[in-house]
């Protein structure tokens, strides 16, 4: 078989992919290479915000499987948990809190109940600092054994790298639907 390549067409492609490869060549600096620690840094910037992502997937995991322990030790030694059970710090309150608020973890039992949907995340790495905000839905089994949406909302995050990987400094959950203000100040007792 035969392959035509036109007569001007892939003349004229191969004519501008090489003149754009002429032009790359001439704005790139003469005689030397791209400084080494800006490459080195891109690259730490690209492993940091791979590390948060899989810390954010995780959390969920964690917090769906039921694995407490797990779960808490994804935050600093004192790394601060706020949301609709009240604020919570370092990864012994933060276990004790879900234990508290969720009954105790059951090893090897499946959750068959409910799970969180995480997405949306945007992450700012600051050296070994940064910053997340992500969307979650929370899902919860109807009657009829189908997940239902029971609450949309988002979670505001800084993170600290600590020991090497990255940790929740402070994780702030938020209820968009139905709203609730977890930085408000608790209503008092009546």
């Amino acid at each position: 078989m035969k392959h035509s390549f036109g007569t001007g067409r892939a003349w004229s492609l191969l004519a501008v992919a090489w003149l754009g490869g002429l032009v790359l060549a001439a704005a790139a600096p003469q005689g030397r290479a791209a400084p080494a620690a800006s490459l080195a840094q891109r690259l730490q910037r690209l492993e940091d915000t791979k590390e948060i992502h899989d810390l954010l997937i995780r959390y969920g995991l964690l917090l769906d499987s039921r694995d407490y322990k797990g779960y808490a030790a994804l935050f600093a030694r004192d790394g601060v948990w706020i949301g609709g059970f009240g604020t919570h710090r370092g990864p012994a309150g933060i276990e004790a809190m879900l234990e508290k608020y969720m009954g105790p973890a059951e090893p090897g039992k499946r959750n068959t109940s409910n799970f969180h949907l995480l997405t949306n995340e945007v992450i700012e790495v600051d050296g070994d600092h940064a910053h997340a905000v992500s969307k979650l839905i929370f899902y919860v089994k109807s009657p009829e054994g189908r997940p239902v949406p029971q609450m949309a909302g988002h979670y505001d995050d800084e993170f600290v790298r600590e020991d090497g990987h990255w940790k929740f400094s402070r994780r702030v959950v938020q209820g968009d639907i139905p709203f609730s203000d977890s930085l408000a100040p608790p209503k008092p007792a009546e």
